[in-house]
């Protein structure tokens, strides 16, 4: 997959969860939390392939 459509995956699934999330009524922080989770998933997981590998995080 390539990695703009990857990007743009995960910002939908982000929006679609702040929407949710919204919508159901959760709290700020709540809300708060989901999309940092999810974000950090979507850094993880876009920058897994880099060049680099795990060897750069050493």
């Amino acid at each position: 997959m390539d990695i703009r459509a990857k990007a743009l995956m995960w910002a939908a699934i982000i929006l679609g969860a702040a929407f949710l999330a919204n919508s159901q009524g959760l709290s700020d922080g709540a809300s708060f939390a989901l999309v940092t989770g999810l974000t950090g998933a979507a850094w993880g997981s876009i920058n897994s392939r880099s060049s680099c590998g795990m060897g750069c995080l050493q």
